[in-house]
This record gives C-alpha cells, structure tokens and sequence, in this order.
C-alpha cells in the first residue's frame, strides 16, 4: 500500500507538467478558434451591412426608358418589390430623381423630384438639407460632360456621407450600336437614395451586432467611427470606448459601400459591372466589351480598337477603397489575448485545484491507513490485554472457590480473607467488563445521557466512596478541596461519577511511589471544573496528543507492566463531551498529572426550570 501511494505521489508532478502543456495548446488552439470566428463574424456583419445598401440601390436604380417616359407606375412596382424583400424598410428615408434643367450645351440647374410612393409618381421637391454639395458637384459634372471631347461611359455609385446620408446611382441608359462607331453619348439623370442615419445607428447597427458578437452578452466592445476621421464616432456600445477600442482592436473592417454587382442593359445584353467602395464614390466599370467608351470630338462614342487612340482618362478618380467607416472590435476582457489568458489562468486553477484535491485525498488515505492499522494494532492488544487482565481475577477466583468448596479453609479469619479476594478481585473483573461495554454502547451510538440538575460536590463525593476500598488497600492519602455553594450542572450523575471514577483510579494506578492524590472543585467564570492531581509517572508531550484515543498505552507504561486496557481516558473525554464540557491536562514526565472537568454551570433560572 506504501508503494502504491508513493508511485501516485510521484506521478503528480508529472501529471501537472502534462496538463499546463495540455492547457497551453488548448488556449492556443481556443485563441486561433476565436480569432477565426471573429473575422467571419465581422465580415459576415460588413457584408449584411452593404448587402442592405446595394440592394437598395440596385432594386432602385432607374433606366432612361423609365425617366423620358415617365413611366412611373413601372418604377413603382419596382419599388413595391424591393419593400416587399428587406427586413429594412427604414433604411431609405426618401427617393429622389435629380435631372438637369437647361440648354443642351451647358444646363442651368439640376431639379430635384421626389418619389410619392401614395400616388406612384415623382413630385419637385427642395433639396434636402446636406445635399447642398451633392446639388454643386452634379452640376458641375453635368455641365463638364457637356462640353467634353472625351470622356469614359461610367456607371458610378456616389455613397454620401456627412450632415446627410445618402447614395447617388446613374439613369441607366440603353445604347444601341451597329460597328465601331456609336451614336452620341445620351445624358444621364441621377437617382439619390437618402438614407435614415437615426435607424441605421438605434436599430440596424444594434440589431446586427447583436446577432453576430453577442453571447450572452455582446462579448465585445464594438465602436464605428469615420474612416477619415476616427474622432468622428458613428456607433459605440459603450460611452468613451471608442480611443481604447480603436488602439488594441482585436479586428476591424471597413463598411458603408456598394459591394453587389450591378447589371448594365445594352440593348437587351445584360452586362456585369465591378462594384467597389471609394471614399467619396463607388465606381462601377463595366467588365465586359464595353469596358471603356471614348467620344470623338464630333460627339459619337467609339469601341476601343486597334485603330483608336490611346485610351482617354476616366472621370474621377480611380483609387478603389473598401468604405466609409471603420469598424473596429475589441473584447471586453482587454483583448482576445487577455480573455483566452483568463480562461487558461482559471483552467490551470481547476486543474491545479484538482490535483491537489487528488493529492490531499491520497494523503488522507495514507494517513487512514496508518490509524486504520494502529487502531487494528490496539485493538489486537487490547484484547490481549485484556484477556490477560481477565485471566488473572477469574484465575484468583476460580482457585478461592476451589478452595473453599474443598474445605481446605476452614477457619472463619481465612474464608473472610478469601472472601474479600474474591469480592476484590470480581470488582476488577466488572469494571473491565463495564468499561468495555461503554466503549461499546458509545461506539454504536446508541449510549444516551439523561441531564438533570445536579450538585457538582455529591458527584466527586460519590466517586471518592466507590474508590474507597482502593484507597485504603493502596495507602492513598486523598487531599480533598471541595468548595461550597457550587452553582449546579446539567448532568448523568452516574455517567460524571463513571468519569470521576476513572480519574481517581489512573491517579492511584499511576501516582507512582508517592500515594497521594487531590482532588479539587471550584468555579471559573461560567463553568464548574473538578480536578484531580497526582505526583506519579507523568507523560510526555508526544503521550498527551494521544492519551484520549482509544486503547493508547504509552511504551513507558507498557514497560513498567501496569495492567490497563486504555479505554479510561477515552470513555472520560466521551462523557464530558456529552455534558458540553471539556477536558483539561497539565503533565510532566516524572512528576505527576494533574486532569481538570470544565463543566458549563447552569443558571439560576435554568436550574429553577428544570
């Protein structure tokens, strides 16, 4: 059993060693995991984002059949499709046609209509408030277009972004060709979608954060800012996170652009057109054949070729950018780094934890196994001694009866004095017997105390008298300080005379050449203590954290041959207990021991009560 506890003991360590490594590749591993999750989750989110966009802004576009025929009820189903397919109706707060108004050459203005959605139809309407750069810039556009010599067919996607938001689509117009030459370049009109920036930041924003950060909780700090200026927060989950967020992002993306692909009709062909975001606008190339159109300076748009010149400049500018804002994510441990060290740091605790649960326990073990054994041990001698013990009064009395029943004393001196023998003798026997069957009946749990009021002074006098005849037959001198007016206890007479008893014997049986024992009562505080002193062998310190367990014998005692079963002091400690007291010893080895009953004293009116 000692072997196999010391292997277990020796595996321990490397069983710790075993799980930090463990714990180290499992946080690793949960980091890559999170990290993976994170950049699905934040592109999963941008994509939603400008998903909602583009599909608005392709469900709303607008041909130039559509515009010169005022054909509005067609717009309007188409409008009424869209509705009908977005969670987010609120996204677009209005529809507009911006078309300019003026000479051929060069137009005066740009009129502004807006869709009623009630009557199917574009109403003039003033220009919103924050679209007064938007209204510049087409008419400079417009009037540019006009006058240019060469110029590329585009289809572009303005996002607006500032005291307004809002997204700038081109007419689609429908071009028909027949060989290299195409005939003049048809003016576009503009469709402005405006946006709600109130429900994109209270419900849309929220809406989507909580669906793909959120566990229980959104797990993370989530801050959108303007991509050209960070100081300018858009959205934050919580006031004042944005400069922290934005230092240590754990990731961050870009978002506020068209993404989807927007089909271009040329006469009946459906085209592919690029779609990528730009801070300021979003170009859209088309892809295909008609990538690039240059018009000649009489007006007619040509296919680039072999024959042609080199290919014009474009309109705007070229640089493709992902996005208007910036979002950025931190978790709200510090980082993912912090969190997953947490998570390992409280791991390696429960592991640990466990371990030394294992360890304590195979401790435990040990340690009850070595007082399993002892107690077996002492066990065993008890029996032996006292079989021993019992042998030697039933020998006694079976040779007094002998010789009594054979006549072989016959004088009255002698039958008295075989007698007390006999008696003596029997007294012995029934005390062994009746401290084993305490031990017993206490062991089982089944020994009850009845507890009555009671003088502490009769006790100690009732247990001096049974110990009478051991005293005189010894030469004890017994010093008695029994004090008066004693306030009363709560006791089992017999059972605190028992331990009274027991007391008075060890002082005598071990109170050594000196034959004296004191026995002393008084009160402290709220107790009555009874105590009884000697000046025999005494005991050592190593003796006196195991007097009180039962069957201990000292070697010492042992070796002086003093019978004993080592139940006296148990049994004393029992009984005391079960009157709520305690036991008190002060010994010293070769000079004598001295045992103190504290028990608690009953009030007047408890006393009085019961």
């Amino acid at each position: 059993m000692l072997v196999l506890v010391g292997a277990l003991i020796a595996l321990l360590p490397l069983l710790a060693v075993l799980q930090f490594r463990w714990l180290g590749e499992v946080s690793q591993a949960e980091r890559d995991r999170m990290q993976a999750s994170l950049k699905t989750a934040v592109a999963n989110f941008t994509q939603d984002f400008d998903r909602e966009l583009s599909r608005a802004c392709l469900s709303l576009q607008m041909d130039a059949r559509t515009e010169r025929e005022r054909d509005w009820q067609l717009y309007a189903r188409r409008y009424d499709q869209w509705a009908q397919t977005t969670p987010y109706t609120q996204l677009v707060s209005g529809v507009y046609l911006a078309e300019p108004v003026g000479p051929t050459d060069v137009p005066e203005h740009v009129q502004l209509y807006r869709f009623e959605r009630a009557s199917a139809s574009f109403a003039p309407a003033d220009w919103p408030a924050g679209l007064e750069q938007l209204r510049a810039a087409l008419e400079r556009e417009f009037a540019a277009s006009r006058v240019a010599t060469r110029f590329i067919y585009r289809a572009t996607v303005d996002v607006i972004d500032g005291d307004a938001m809002a997204l700038v689509t081109p007419v689609a117009d429908h071009l028909s060709f027949d060989g290299p030459v195409l005939p003049p370049f048809a003016f576009t009109s503009r469709v402005i979608l405006t946006l709600d920036a109130d429900f994109i930041r209270e419900q849309f924003i929220p809406q989507l954060a909580a669906h793909y950060f959120a566990g229980g909780g959104l797990d993370y700090r989530l801050v959108i800012t303007r991509r050209d200026d960070p100081a300018a927060v858009v959205y934050q989950t919580e006031s004042g996170a944005a400069a922290s967020v934005l230092t240590a992002a754990d990731a961050s993306a870009t978002l506020l652009g068209v993404r989807a692909e927007m089909p271009v009709r040329i006469e009946g062909v459906t085209h592919e057109v690029e779609q990528s975001t730009v801070t300021g606008n979003t170009k859209a190339h088309a892809s295909v054949r008609f990538f690039n159109l240059a018009m000649k300076r009489d007006g007619t748009l040509v296919k680039p070729g072999a024959d042609n010149d080199a290919m014009p400049d474009r309109f705007g500018p070229t640089a493709q950018e992902a996005g208007h804002w910036l979002l950025a994510l931190q978790h709200r441990a510090g980082s993912l780094d912090a969190a997953v060290g947490a998570a390992r740091r409280r791991n390696l605790a429960i592991s640990f934890g466990i371990l030394l649960l294992l360890s304590v326990s195979v401790a435990m073990i040990l340690i009850s196994t070595r007082r399993a054994e002892r107690l077996a041990r002492q066990q065993m001698e008890f029996v032996a001694g006292v079989s021993h013990e019992m042998r030697t009064p039933l020998a006694v009395i079976c040779s007094a009866g002998e010789n009594l029943a054979d006549g072989v004393v016959e004088a009255g001196e002698q039958v008295r004095r075989y007698g007390a023998l006999i008696e003596g003798e029997g007294r012995r026997l029934s005390e062994m017997i009746e401290q084993a069957l305490e031990f017993a009946g206490i062991q089982s749990g089944r020994k009850a105390y009845a507890l009555q009021p009671t003088d502490v002074r009769r006790v100690v006098e009732q247990a001096l008298a049974a110990c009478a005849l051991l005293v005189e037959e010894g030469g004890f001198t017994v010093e008695q300080e029994l004090a008066d007016d004693l306030p009363p206890i709560a006791a089992d007479a017999a059972a605190l005379s028992r331990a009274v008893q027991n007391l008075l014997n060890n002082a005598m049986k071990y109170g050594g050449e000196q034959r004296w024992v004191r026995v002393t009562t008084g009160a402290a505080a709220s107790e009555v203590q009874i105590t009884i002193e000697d000046r025999g062998l005494g005991m050592s310190a190593n003796d006196l954290a195991h007097i009180f367990e039962p069957f201990y014998r000292s070697s010492e005692v042992t070796a002086a041959q003093i019978h004993g079963s080592g139940l006296g002091l148990s049994l004393v400690k029992h009984i005391v207990e079960a009157h709520g007291g305690r036991v008190l010893v002060q010994s010293t080895a070769g000079r004598g021991s001295a045992f103190t009953l504290a028990l608690p004293a009953l009030t007047q009116a408890a006393a009085t009560r019961d």
